[in-house]
């Protein structure tokens, strides 16, 4: 397990620990079900604020996104993409593979000596409901001067691998964006939000609908 997700895994083997689910057959739709009501379980959401904060608190003074990622997807998703415009990936890396029911914690933070902030994208790979391969992206925006524009967030689900083509596209809605955001695609959700200062708590939660 990567040093910076952050919970139990939640399996088959949890739920049948659980009296409602005893006698039943296990789904993926289940455990991402179970995932998002044990969101704030056992402080891992706390943890996870804790740990990133920790690395802000080690990189310092500047602009810098402190990201947390939750999976309530009901199965394990992995890393599969990133894009960079303003800033880079701190000293944490995003987290390779974050388990249903864990938080992923990392810390995007502004390019040394430039004039500009932490606007980046992520993208994380899984299965839903049906067992289809759907790619969360997930992007911010929070720049340097905020005189003229506020932070912002665009989130966006497609089909596995589509959005190496689309950055461009994409920054373009990230930069009509708003503060919070409600994707739903295909049986999958992904909602996102941010904080309103120079180094704003980024949460994105990614679950399955009906979850």
């Amino acid at each position: 397990m990567a040093y910076n997700v952050f919970g139990n895994p939640i399996t088959d083997e949890t739920l049948k620990g659980m009296p409602e689910y005893a006698d039943k057959q296990i789904e993926r739709l289940d455990r991402a079900h179970v995932a998002l009501n044990m969101k704030n379980a056992a402080e891992k959401d706390f943890n996870a604020r804790t740990y990133v904060e920790k690395l802000k608190e080690q990189y310092g003074d500047g602009v810098s996104t402190l990201c947390l990622v939750y999976n309530a997807t009901g199965d394990t998703i992995s890393y599969a993409n990133k894009k960079d415009w303003y800033g880079h990936i701190g000293k944490a890396p995003y987290p390779p593979l974050i388990a249903n029911g864990q938080w992923g914690a990392f810390l995007h933070v502004k390019t040394a000596g430039a004039s500009s902030g932490s606007t980046a994208a992520v993208v994380y790979q899984g299965l839903n409901h049906v067992s289809n391969e759907c790619d969360w992206m997930l992007s911010w925006s929070n720049p340097w001067d905020r005189t003229s524009s506020d932070n912002k967030v665009y989130t966006d689900i497609q089909v596995a691998d589509n959005f190496e083509t689309q950055w461009t596209l994409i920054y373009g809605f990230l930069a009509r964006g708003q503060a919070y955001m409600k994707k739903t695609w295909h049986g999958c959700v992904s909602i996102m939000s941010t904080g309103s200062d120079n180094s704003p708590i980024v949460e994105a939660i990614l679950t399955l609908e009906n979850a």
